[in-house]
Order: C-alpha cells, then sequence, then structure tokens
C-alpha cells in the first residue's frame, strides 16, 4: 500500500500582484530545487473573481485601456532589478513582443494600460508552471479567508467565509488594499445611485456610462491625487462634456509627464520631466544636512530650508525625495516613533503628489480639462455629502483658507463659513486603504479584523500597514515573530518606508520608500526575493525526503491541478 501522503500546501492569500508574484517566483525555485522529492502543494486563494491575478490595482473589473498606469513600463516588472530568468520577459520586452504583430502596443512603453499587467504576471505565472511541470501542484480557488490560526505543532489552519478550512505549512499574506469604501462624511449616501466609492472596480462601468451620457451633468471627484486624476481622464476620454469639479483640503495634483517617443523612452530609460538619475548628480555627494537635527521641530525647519535651497539650484521636488528617501531609516531610528508617525500623516499628500508623477495620457488629458474649463480644482474641507434635489447630491464644504507650503497648508475650518454645492454626480477618489490603526468598525477584511482583535496582529507604527519583522514574519500584539506567517505587499508598507533594505536597482544602495513606492512592483519584487532567500527551504521543508538514510528521488506521479487564470 503507498504511504499517505500527510503533506500540506503552502497557502498564498491573495492574488494580486505581490502573491502571483510570490507564487510564480516559488514555482521558479522549486523548478530549480534538486531535493525536492514529492510535488510541492500551493493553495492561492482570491475573494473577488475580478481581482483574480490583478488585485485592486491591475483589476480586470475596469474596462479595458480606461485605466493606464500611473508610470512608465520600465517601473513595472515581477523580477527584481529588472532581472528576469531565461525565457521569461521584461514587462518592457513583453510590450515589445506584443508590437511585432501590433506596433500601436508600443504606446503601452509610455502609456501602460492596467490590465496589461494583469496579463503580463498571468503569463509569467504560465511560463513558471510549464518550467516547474509536475513538481508542484498549483491550485487556485475563489475563497474569502476569514480565520488565521497557528497550530501547536507548526503550520497554521485558515478557515473561509463558507465554513471550510485548510492546514498549511505556511501561510503567506498578499492581502492587498482594504476596499475602498465610502468616506465617513458620505456614509448617509453610500448606497446612493448616483454615489461612487470604487471606481476601479466592476460596478463602476454602468456608473462611468452613465454619467458620461449626460452632456451637461456636474460632477464632483473627492480628491485631486492620482485616482481622481484617472476618473477624470477616465470620463473626458469617454467622451462626457460636462463640467467636473475636483476638491481636496490642500488642491495637491501630480505633476505629469511629457508625451515621449519609444525609442527616445527606451533610450534614455525615462519619460520627458522624469527624475534624472540621481546618483549621477551632485545631491548625492554628501548626506542631507536635516540629519544632523536634534529635535522634530528642528527637523521640519531644516527639511523645508533644504528643500528650497536644492530646489533653487535647478533639482527637481522627484530627484529630491528620491535621493532622500534612502534616509528615511536613519530620520526613524533617531526621532519618536510617535512624533514621525504624526509628521509622515500630515505630510503624506505633499510627499505624495512631490514624489511621483502621472503618464502622459491620464496628465495631459486632466491639463487641457483644467485649461479649458471644464475642470476646475478646489480646496476645501468636504463636511458632509447629502441627497439633493432632483436625484442628485449636495455637498457641504468649508472653502480651504491658506496657501500650500513644504510645511502644512495652513487651513482653519472653524474660521470658514459653509457653503454647499449642488451635483448630479459624486465620485469617491479617496482610494483604498492600508491603515490598520483605524477603528475596528473601518476594518473591511474579517481576516485582519480577527488577527488584531486576538493579538495575532498589530499595526505598523506608522498607521500604514501591518508590523513584520526584517524577514516579513508577521509580529504579535508582544513583537514576537510567526514562524509560519509570513506577510508581502500592501500590508507592509510603512515597514518598507522606515526599514533599511537593498534597492533592487541599486543593490549598493538601500532605505526606505516614500509613498507609493512603498507600495511599487519592483519594490514587492524585492520583497519576495528577500522572504524566498530567507524562508524558501522552510516552506518547502515538507516536501522534501525525511528520514536518517540516503536520499532517494521518487518519481512525480501525481497530476497537476492547474486552475487557468482568469483575465
Amino acid at each position: 500500500m503507498a504511504d499517505q501522503d500527510t503533506t500540506r500546501p503552502i497557502v498564498i492569500v491573495g492574488s494580486g500582484f505581490a502573491g502571483t508574484t510570490m507564487l510564480t517566483h516559488t514555482l521558479l525555485r522549486i523548478a530549480e530545487d534538486p531535493t525536492i522529492t514529492k510535488p510541492v502543494k500551493i493553495l492561492m486563494v482570491e475573494r473577488h473573481q475580478e481581482q483574480m491575478h490583478g488585485g485592486v490595482a491591475y483589476s480586470t473589473g475596469a474596462d479595458y485601456k480606461k485605466h493606464n498606469l500611473n508610470a512608465g513600463a520600465m517601473s513595472m516588472d515581477m523580477f527584481p532589478g529588472n532581472e528576469p530568468p531565461a525565457g521569461f520577459p521584461s514587462f518592457v520586452q513583453y510590450i515589445q513582443q506584443k508590437a511585432e504583430s501590433n506596433p500601436d502596443a508600443l504606446d503601452h512603453l509610455i502609456n501602460p494600460s492596467r490590465q496589461l499587467v494583469s496579463q503580463y504576471i498571468c503569463d509569467m505565472l504560465e511560463l513558471a508552471k510549464q518550467k516547474v511541470g509536475i513538481k508542484a501542484e498549483v491550485e487556485v480557488a475563489l475563497r474569502k479567508a476569514t480565520k488565521l490560526e497557528e497550530l501547536p505543532g507548526g503550520g497554521t489552519m485558515v478557515q473561509f467565509s463558507d465554513g471550510s478550512s485548510v492546514q498549511s505549512c505556511h501561510t503567506i499574506l498578499a492581502t492587498g488594499f482594504q476596499e475602498a469604501a465610502a468616506p465617513r462624511f458620505a456614509k448617509a449616501v453610500a448606497d446612493h445611485p448616483r454615489f461612487m466609492d470604487q471606481p476601479y472596480a466592476a460596478k463602476a462601468n454602468p456608473f462611468y456610462d452613465e454619467v458620461c451620457k449626460e452632456a451637461d451633468a456636474k460632477t464632483l471627484i473627492i480628491g485631486t491625487g492620482l485616482t481622481a486624476m484617472d476618473i477624470a481622464a477616465r470620463m473626458i476620454n469617454s467622451g462626457y462634456k460636462g463640467e467636473i469639479t475636483m476638491m481636496s483640503r490642500r488642491g495637491l495634483m501630480h505633476k505629469t509627464y511629457e508625451d515621449t517617443p519609444p525609442d527616445e523612452y527606451l533610450a534614455n530609460e525615462a519619460m520627458r520631466g522624469e527624475a534624472r538619475s540621481v546618483d549621477k548628480l551632485d545631491i548625492a555627494k554628501s548626506p542631507p544636512k536635516f540629519l544632523e537635527a536634534e529635535t522634530t521641530a528642528e527637523l521640519v525647519r531644516a527639511v523645508v530650508k533644504e528643500f528650497n535651497e536644492l530646489r533653487s539650484q535647478g533639482y527637481s521636488s522627484p530627484e529630491i525625495l528620491i535621493y532622500w528617501e534612502r534616509f528615511v531609516p536613519d530620520v526613524c531610528a533617531k526621532f519618536p516613533k510617535k512624533d514621525l508617525a504624526a509628521l509622515f500623516a500630515d505630510h503624506e499628500a505633499l510627499i505624495t503628489s512631490s514624489r511621483v508623477g502621472v503618464t502622459p495620457n491620464t496628465g495631459l488629458t486632466v491639463r487641457h480639462g483644467i485649461e479649458s474649463g471644464q475642470i476646475k480644482v478646489e480646496m476645501g474641507a468636504i463636511k458632509d455629502i447629502s441627497a439633493g434635489d432632483n436625484g442628485g447630491l449636495k455637498a457641504t464644504y468649508n472653502p480651504a483658507d491658506g496657501d500650500v507650503s513644504m510645511v502644512k497648508m495652513q487651513f482653519n475650518a472653524s474660521e470658514n463659513r459653509p457653503e454647499e454645492a449642488h451635483f448630479d454626480y459624486v465620485f469617491s477618489a479617496m482610494g483604498n486603504t492600508s491603515n490598520y490603526a483605524i477603528p475596528p468598525e473601518q476594518i473591511s477584511d474579517p481576516l485582519w479584523l480577527d488577527l488584531l482583535q486576538e493579538g495575532k496582529a498589530q499595526a505598523h507604527w506608522t498607521k500604514s500597514g501591518i508590523a513584520v519583522g526584517t524577514d516579513f514574519s508577521l509580529l504579535d500584539a508582544q513583537g514576537n515573530p510567526s514562524n509560519c506567517i509570513t506577510v508581502i505587499g500592501v500590508p507592509v508598507a510603512g515597514h518598507m518606508m522606515t526599514t533599511a533594505y537593498a534597492y533592487p536597482h541599486a543593490p549598493h544602495i538601500s532605505g526606505g520608500k516614500l509613498g507609493p513606492n512603498a507600495l511599487g512592483a519592483m519594490t514587492i519584487s524585492s520583497e519576495v526575493k528577500m522572504v524566498l532567500d530567507q524562508k524558501y527551504e522552510a516552506m518547502t521543508n515538507e516536501f522534501r525526503l525525511r528520514g536518517d538514510g540516503p536520499t532517494v528521488s521518487t518519481p512525480y506521479m501525481k497530476t497537476q491541478k492547474l486552475a487557468q487564470p482568469t483575465r
């Protein structure tokens, strides 16, 4: 009688960019591992069909080509340092291959479609499955994880919303963002037919269609950041002729990169308007002066002074911040975490808008809309969104009073008289969240709610994501690392900002990552490599022959269970 197979699978919760990249790289390691003697079982679970192998960021829910990325193709890769293994193209090479039969595809170098990224990671996963062959059994299932327990003898028990459960030898949490929800001031209209809280979801497609049919409609977009620009660009590119008002407390918007011919982009490895290679500039010859500050008040003053000095010398805001972000871990080691968390929260929008630009298709569309008067950008603190006249919505807000500066916009809502404005439609561009320090009722994911409430996890001190160890092991409420639970991707945004890791594109440099850069593709693919460098053997130990005798290879006779990815 054949021995009963008692091996437990590796479970990956989440099939977005982080989860699928982890699966792909794990399969590549298994393919090259001669010590594996049993097929490695891997179960990937995803809660939403439209997010399979795309997540929120690259979901197949939004209409194809309606939303572009906010960066060029070179920043989007599954392989650290843009060094893919033989037979696996980089994202740039993937686009070039498509251009062989369709030259228009080269525009994706400058204006990459979010869903093209989903296709790319699906195809890379398929190549990895082909390479690993029968050395791995991969199952992809549509399930919602709700609880996670560590077992006394090692491994975990993962429970799902349908009542089923599975024991794993190791669980990787790649759960991505919490879904966008209506902001607190708009809770009363969360289900209103003219209010949209998830502009990237499949349910938003008919909403966009309805909005764009009305030539004289007035639309409010809550926010002025990347999501707000995506919404406005999609509306205009879809034929919307009405008015658009974009409103946020500071009115901060992202710089637009200029149209750049593909050949020029490839030759210079940048779009027109992107930051120059910082390490080739004089700015990198000496550390920033603000590191000499002794208090957080001195730190703020020193940062403002040095920022203005460097701007006057001709350095752009992204160039300054790209260089400075490598020193964030040094700052975090020097000052009280509570004070730094408040500083990060105060300046997050300013840092993000100064650090990251948008691709030409999105940015130029929005810029032309502003110049033509179709788009109005206003500063104001929205107090309430409620049902208005004629089936529309009413916004009550305090207009901003003050200037935006490197320190903080001087905004005092108590000195302003609330105003009202009526709109036919309202989009929330508040975005998805990675804040796990918020009140429990605002945490939409039952898995993370359980982990936090039971003390099996704790929020990162920056309030952005979850606390993990340097090897990405989940830390419990007492700071103890898990032996069999690893976290990657969006939930470790705060950790990536404040911890010095080698940069994938420049291994001789280490440091943190600011703003969206903490969630970028190269950062996440680098996390995957670091996790596997430290944990691969332990993760796959159950699939090696055990005992004191000589190692004997056994044939791989089992049939693969490969679920075809949905695009």
